[in-house]
């Protein structure tokens, strides 16, 4: 009884949860749960298409902080190209919950994006509890500044699957209501294409995987490549865009204002 007792807390706000599936309240009593169970310094729902920039449909930030639009403008901007969660929602992804280790390049960590980006507006660490719909994959992203423990996933892995179904019924009685569909930026190959630096198509690629944060030894697996001929798509890539690494690679292609 004691340990119930203790639990009290989270029953009564599972129940504010299912009292407001279909209403425009839900995503906060839900957010709010989920606080109770681990500590979040924010939360955003979006939907992720293909092809498409994500609709980001509910931001839930505890800090308040004052540059938030503008950091999230960036990201509708182009910087989602280079979010894992976005890219592995675009492949084909399974109903769960998934945390950003399980997603990310193995370099990712060390990318330009994760740096000098995501963890400004993230924060070290991200869980998503994602589903497929119709038409793409609605993702409610758990963001936080120190590293979720396993002990922590695990108390969100013992509700994942009442959350996930309270979010499909959520979905089914109230379609999400964007702004409307983001201006689509296209792809990273879209946007070297600006430069007219005549890249082939091998340092295309390689200037993608290298901005998602891939290392040279999982470019060359993604390629089907030696890790040599990466150094050397890199090299000439690099030249061509008259870049000395990754960090001026991302600063040139996804904030050319900085330029």
């Amino acid at each position: 009884m004691d340990a119930l007792l203790q639990e009290l807390p989270v029953h009564q706000s599972l129940a504010r949860v299912f009292a407001a599936v279909g209403q425009d309240g839900f995503w906060r009593a839900l957010v709010d749960t989920l606080r109770l169970l681990v500590p979040l310094d924010n939360a955003l729902v979006a939907l992720m298409q293909a092809g498409q920039a994500p609709q980001l449909l509910i931001d839930f930030d505890s800090k308040g902080r004052a540059d938030e639009q503008e950091e999230l403008a960036g990201y509708s901007a182009g910087m989602y190209l280079l979010d894992p969660f976005y890219q592995t929602a675009s492949t084909g992804i399974a109903d769960g919950l998934h945390s950003l280790a399980s997603v990310a390049p193995d370099q990712f960590l060390h990318s330009e994006y994760y740096q000098s980006y995501f963890r400004s507006v993230v924060g070290e660490d991200e869980l998503q509890f994602m589903i497929n719909i119709e038409g793409g994959v609605l993702g409610l992203s758990l963001g936080r500044s120190t590293a979720f423990d396993l002990a922590e996933q695990g108390r969100l892995l013992c509700v994942r699957d009442w959350v996930l179904a309270a979010m499909r019924r959520h979905v089914q009685l109230l379609p999400p209501q964007g702004a409307g569909a983001e201006p689509v930026v296209g792809d990273l190959a879209t946007l070297l294409d600006r430069f007219d630096a005549r890249l082939t198509a091998r340092e295309v690629d390689t200037a993608r995987l290298i901005l998602q944060g891939f290392s040279s030894k999982a470019i060359a697996q993604q390629m089907g490549i030696s890790p040599e001929t990466v150094k050397v798509h890199r090299r000439n890539l690099y030249h061509k865009l008259n870049v000395n690494g990754h960090g001026e690679l991302f600063a040139l292609v996804l904030r050319p204002s900085n330029t």
